[in-house]
């Protein structure tokens, strides 16, 4: 006797074990009052307002740097000076390139005395920056752009900041979707946004990447059910009274990816149960 009720207690342990590993949905829920928010969810880039690289004019060396990585500069304050050659003494005859805006000095990528070659990658020489004013760069699938407005609303969060989140406005949406690589891609263009980030701190630098989240439509206070206890059968959408029966027809509005919003046939307050065609899913 005590094997066998050892070897039943192993059993239902097992099968419990087996429904919890597999996240079984409560059999339940009641339809309640909240809000519904469709969000399209996409990549990008932190960029400056603006941003300017220097290159060396002409074959020569760098004779004179000004500035170093992170000092600020105003408009008019001198940057780098060249030179051809090296004969004259103690600067004289110099004539710096000065910055064209007050900024922030982000790249320094020569020294001093350093002989550089014009054109090329290779002779830049550094990178200033405008950060007055902050942004997300990114890209917008061709089947969201129909959902995206100027001003809508974004959650920004930055991979090198974790914990922390940033508010931001889509302030330009191109209105041409960005050349295929390839002559033969059919699949479809995606469209540049830029949003502003309205609260940037020290920590949101130039180059960061970025997941947004943009706020595309929002029903506040609406019954709402989550979807996983939606069911369809062809054009209707239908929800159940009773564990695995009693069908009742429903007419959805919104969509997010937790929750629908019923617009009739359903209450707030009323019990639903899960699909039945759902839990077979689950089980397979």
């Amino acid at each position: 006797m005590k094997i066998a009720s050892k070897a039943a207690f192993g059993l239902s342990f097992m099968l419990l074990a087996g429904c919890l590993s597999k996240g079984a949905k409560d059999p339940s829920v009641v339809a309640q009052k909240g809000d519904v928010s469709q969000i399209v969810a996409l990549s990008g880039t932190v960029k400056p307002y603006k941003e300017t690289m220097l290159s060396i004019p002409y074959s020569g060396y760098l004779r004179r740097l000004y500035v170093g990585v992170g000092v600020k500069v105003k408009k008019g304050d001198p940057l780098v000076a060249f030179s051809q050659n090296v004969t004259d003494v103690g600067g004289e005859g110099l004539y710096p390139l000065r910055a064209a805006y007050e900024g922030i000095v982000s790249q320094v990528l020569k020294s001093e005395g350093d002989y550089i070659v014009q054109g090329g990658s290779d002779a830049r020489v550094l990178k200033y920056e405008d950060r007055s004013k902050m942004f997300i760069d990114s890209d917008v699938p061709e089947s969201e752009i129909a959902k995206i407005r100027l001003e809508q609303n974004a959650r920004i969060r930055l991979n090198a900041v974790p914990g922390k989140e940033y508010q931001g406005q889509i302030v330009q949406i191109f209105q041409a979707a960005r050349e295929a690589e390839n002559s033969w891609d059919r699949k479809g263009g995606s469209f540049p946004v830029r949003i502003q980030i309205s609260n940037p701190t020290a920590d949101v630098m130039t180059g960061l990447s970025a997941v947004v989240e943009i706020l595309v439509a929002e029903k506040k206070d609406v019954v709402r059910i989550p979807q996983e206890y939606l069911d369809r059968k062809g054009p209707e959408f239908i929800v159940y009274r009773k564990a695995g029966g009693d069908e009742v027809k429903v007419e959805v509005g919104l969509k997010s990816e937790s929750f629908v919003e019923i617009t009739s046939g359903l209450k707030e307050g009323e019990t639903i149960f899960y699909p039945k065609s759902q839990s077979e899913e689950d089980d397979d």
